[in-house]
């Protein structure tokens, strides 16, 4: 990935310079803390202005429908202050003109507003791209004074330049370069191995591709005229490694600056979120497989203890048997047990032996009612093991940010919260007049039980292990679904699970009136009545 420089801005501008003087400012939110949207409208036309100041994602254009999904945007339900400060002073205000100073990486956006008074005053919002510099300030052009930024800057994280209200506007401190355009070819060659002046004002899309330059006049002069912007494309790489304003090779043309900005920029975006999203969604989930793994070994220990409760009443049995043929104050005794072998048995000398045997009864149901308990929480504990290795999975096997994001959701959301899904969300095929539903994620899976499903339609899964519901939907509820059609049913099933490489799996189906929701986790179900195949 490539930053985005001064040319791209500049051409941007000189694309939209139109639109943009004149326009009026009908809407602005502040998705995250470092992006900003403005809803423009001019032309009979409304375009939305996306603004980004990330240190990494740093640019500007007008986006589209499509790339607003890939950098899935929400809004949130309550305005940042940075953004309330802006609709104070900019909504419904009017773009009087637009400017990028030379050679910066500055969007100066000139407003028209009106305080209470109805005096006109000139405000401009610097849009500067700067990397980790990167920074939205809203000031005065009248009196030079900052109203507000989306970024203080103090003298603690800057000692050249601090920036936060009612300080005067400054320019960021430029840095010593030589301008290329009015450099000849001649000087360029001369100084070009002096690591003290090298430094030309060249855009990063370019500086690779024209390292050599200074060995061939007719190259450096279509890199000034590149520049001089007398000549220029627009182009992406096919592995979107670059993009530029001229042709590449193993690249495509776009139409326009505006759309090679917004498509490589939105791609960038979009990978980075799915990442990001599915790095801490594989946190969540592996910070609670192993808390719950240590928990069922803890359980596993526990159930073995409670197993000598069985023991305990074999011995009680055992005493009662022989009740008439013992007598009270022996310590221990030597009987022979039910299946005719001898067992020892110890005695409290103090305590008859019917008392014995009532001890001994007693033990075994305490620890019998501990037992039991111990087998309902480890009953638990492996439907939560179950539960997160099948998110595991669909994180595993999930290709678009709409699925990560998703995944993400539930697993930090209130389990209460109700997923919002419609039909077309949940993937299917059709084999042989039939649909066949696939549920990807656990909120698709609820959605396929809750709203797809009816009580005669037929449910698959894998047995005892993470994988997809998949739900082959009857035409009429008493139509008969032929063993083809289960059988594809149930390749589809491995297929869309954890053991789709392994050489054989078992694939239970039943009716749909026979699964039911169990817990409060989504999707998490319970069934009866199955059949089981295998594949």
């Amino acid at each position: 990935m490539i930053n985005f420089d001064s040319l791209t801005l500049k051409i941007f501008l000189d694309d939209n310079i139109n639109f943009l003087k004149g326009a009026k400012i009908q809407k602005i939110q502040q998705p995250s803390r470092y992006e900003l949207i403005f809803y423009i409208r001019n032309c009979r036309e409304q375009k939305k202005l996306y603004i980004n100041f990330h240190p990494e994602f740093y640019h500007l254009c007008f986006m589209s429908e499509e790339n607003e999904k890939r950098r899935n945007i929400t809004i949130p339900k309550s305005a940042p202050m940075f953004c309330m400060l802006l609709r104070k002073y900019l909504q419904n205000s009017k773009i009087v003109d637009v400017r990028v100073p030379k050679y910066e990486r500055i969007f100066e956006i000139y407003f028209e507003y009106f305080d209470e008074l109805n005096e006109k005053s000139l405000l401009c919002l610097a849009v500067e791209l700067m990397g980790k510099y990167s920074n939205v300030i809203l000031y005065s052009f009248d009196t030079n004074i900052i109203i507000g930024c989306a970024h203080n800057v103090s003298s603690e994280k800057s000692r050249y330049r601090e920036l936060y209200g009612s300080l005067p506007y400054v320019y960021p401190f430029k840095q010593k370069k030589k301008n290329l355009l009015k450099t000849d070819f001649n000087s360029f060659k001369e100084n070009i191995n002096n690591l003290s002046s090298k430094y030309y004002y060249l855009v990063n899309s370019i500086v690779e591709d024209f390292s050599l330059c200074y060995k061939d006049e007719e190259l450096y002069n279509k890199l000034v005229d590149f520049l001089s912007q007398k000549s220029y494309d627009t182009y992406i790489k096919n592995d979107y490694s670059k993009y530029s304003l001229y042709d590449l090779g193993n690249s495509f043309k776009v139409s326009n600056v505006n759309e090679m900005i917004d498509e490589y920029f939105s791609f960038h975006q979009k990978k980075h979120i799915f990442n990001d999203l599915k790095l801490k969604a594989e946190r969540i989930i592996k910070s609670n497989l192993i808390k719950l793994y240590n928990l069922k070994k803890k359980q596993e220990d526990e159930i073995a203890k409670y197993e000598k409760a069985f023991s305990y009443k074999n011995k009680a049995d055992i005493l009662m048997a022989n009740l008439y043929y013992l007598s009270s104050g022996q310590k221990k005794v030597k009987l022979s047990d039910f299946d005719g072998n001898e067992i020892e048995i110890d005695l409290d000398e103090n305590m008859s032996i019917k008392d014995n045997a009532n001890r001994y009864y007693t033990l075994y149901k305490k620890i019998k009612k501990g037992y039991e308990h111990a087998c309902s929480l480890i009953k638990e504990t492996n439907s939560g093991i179950l539960y997160f290795e099948e998110q595991e999975y669909f994180l595993n096997n999930s290709v678009e940010l709409n699925e990560i994001a998703g995944i993400y959701k539930e697993l930090t959301e209130d389990s209460k919260e109700k997923a919002e899904l419609s039909l077309s969300v949940v993937d299917f095929i059709e084999y042989n007049g039939v649909k066949i539903y696939i549920g990807k994620n656990k909120k698709q899976n609820d959605y396929i039980l809750s709203k797809i499903s009816d009580g005669n339609d037929i449910w698959f899964h894998t047995l005892n292990a993470p994988g997809a519901h998949i739900l082959v939907k009857r035409n009429n509820q008493k139509d008969i679904i032929s063993d083809d059609i289960i059988l594809k049913a149930a390749k589809i099933t491995k297929d869309f699970s954890s053991q789709k490489n392994n050489s054989k799996t078992s694939v239970i189906y039943t009716l749909r009136k026979y699964v039911k929701k169990a817990g409060n986790k989504q999707a998490f179900v319970t069934y009866k009545n199955e059949t089981e195949i295998i594949i």
